[in-house]
């Protein structure tokens, strides 16, 4: 199994803190997110690690380089003009054809949630806070037992609960992932989408279900997010 974290952006809404580092590498209570996502998917044997990143990227390879120098760090230098779409679709011949979990580096987790997304039956999952609706999260729809739609517009009504940004793809899920995310950005030279674009698109396609959470987590966005996780993982 290897894994990708997704850690371009800009993360502007965390400013000042990010003027000077990337937003994953922002410390909750000491602990860097990206380091906590790291570590999460060292103690479940995951260590075949690609990261994409982006802003202040030298600053994330030599922090990332001194602790874990195996780790493979592809740059995106096209990350202000991009989404993390394209950012996935950067490191589709390192993780392509392989079993895979992706993650978007700005949320904050425990790792029992990899343990039960790994342990999960499904060969193609996404993590889910069942019953939970955020409004600035990814929600899904699960139908007869699969999930049919992700997207930030899915009403509270139909909505099984919001998506935490961590994934779980076969080889199959990875690369019909992968053809959508080419018709996108080299067929259609849309750059700046939500990976979870591609990912909806193909949910007719591919059965992907519902790893229902098991653990704390916190995407951090800003200021408000960052008071919220100190709080939440106050023991670490």
């Amino acid at each position: 199994m290897k894994a990708l974290i997704l850690a371009a952006g800009l993360g502007t809404r965390l400013a000042p803190i990010t003027n000077d580092m990337p937003k994953s590498l922002v410390p909750v209570n000491g602990t860097p997110i990206l380091l906590k996502q790291i570590d999460n998917l060292y103690k479940n044997d995951v260590t075949d690690i690609t990261i994409v990143s982006g802003y202040k990227a030298e600053i994330l390879k030599n922090v990332v380089h001194s602790l874990y120098p195996e780790i493979n760090i592809i740059q995106s230098v096209n990350y202000s003009t991009t989404n993390n779409m394209y950012s996935a679709f950067m490191a589709k011949n390192v993780v392509g054809g392989n079993k895979f979990l992706m993650m978007n580096a700005d949320v904050f987790f425990d790792a029992s949630i990899i343990t039960a997304l790994l342990a999960n039956e499904a060969p193609n999952a996404i993590v889910t806070d069942i019953g939970t609706y955020i409004q600035e999260s990814m929600k899904v729809v699960e139908k007869e037992g699969r999930i049919v739609a992700i997207s930030k517009q899915i009403t509270p009504e139909d909505a099984l609960g919001s998506s935490i940004d961590v994934y779980k793809f076969s080889v199959e899920g990875g690369n019909a992932f992968f053809d959508k995310c080419a018709e996108y950005i080299e067929g259609k030279k849309e750059v700046k989408m939500w990976s979870e674009v591609a990912l909806n698109d193909i949910l007719p396609d591919i059965v992907f279900k519902s790893c229902p959470l098991e653990g704390r987590w916190l995407e951090i966005d800003n200021h408000e997010d960052l008071v919220a996780a100190e709080e939440l993982f106050t023991e670490v």
